[in-house]
């Protein structure tokens, strides 16, 4: 398969799964927030105290590493034992490409997460999926030939969308309530 490089592919789009998000949501009454090995290495410098995450999935396989020592995230095909046959596996049964490394992102009122960005997408595809929101609650992304950072904020209203992961990329939460969303990675490109 030839896959399309970062500056091949849109900052957004929209995709054709559609989920419940208020089903999806009730998956997490009981979340804590924990981060995985990936998030602890390189998230912290990003990310303020308001910004809380809980993996979906973890390790399924031996763990493979990159050349800058850091895990290699296509090993996180492994649902945790928790969201074994909730809504969430159903979800994640939806993609045509295998998702790997997944959490549960809660932006709570004064989060953010600095401009940076991870990997091209020929390595993973990043899709958010935003189950509650409030109107200043944004996603910017600037790709290599923007003249300024395009900025969204993705309602939550069961729409699935591709972030362009290999384009500088932040988020933030300036509202009074919390933005959840559930991030999802996949090895592949055959949803878009």
């Amino acid at each position: 398969m030839n896959l399309k490089k970062r500056h091949e592919l849109p900052n957004f789009k929209k995709i054709g799964i559609t989920v419940d998000p208020e089903k999806l949501l009730a998956c997490f009454t009981n979340w804590t927030h924990t981060q995985d090995s990936i998030s602890e290495m390189f998230g912290n410098p990003y990310l303020n105290e308001q910004y809380k995450q809980m993996p979906v999935t973890g390790p399924k396989e031996e763990m493979k590493y990159l050349r800058n020592g850091a895990e290699d995230e296509r090993c996180y095909g492994k649902l945790m034992p928790e969201f074994e046959g909730t809504y969430v596996e159903e979800v994640i049964n939806m993609f045509k490409s295998p998702v790997t490394r997944s959490r549960l992102i809660i932006k709570e009122s004064g989060a953010m997460i600095l401009p940076h960005i991870d990997y091209d997408t020929t390595y993973s595809v990043r899709y958010y999926i935003p189950l509650q929101t409030n109107p200043w609650a944004f996603t910017a992304v600037k790709g290599k030939n923007d003249s300024a950072a395009e900025v969204r904020q993705l309602p939550a209203d069961g729409s699935v969308w591709f972030v362009n992961p290999g384009s500088l990329h932040s988020a933030w939460n300036a509202g009074g309530t919390n933005d959840i969303r559930l991030i999802l990675c996949v090895n592949g490109q055959d949803d878009l």
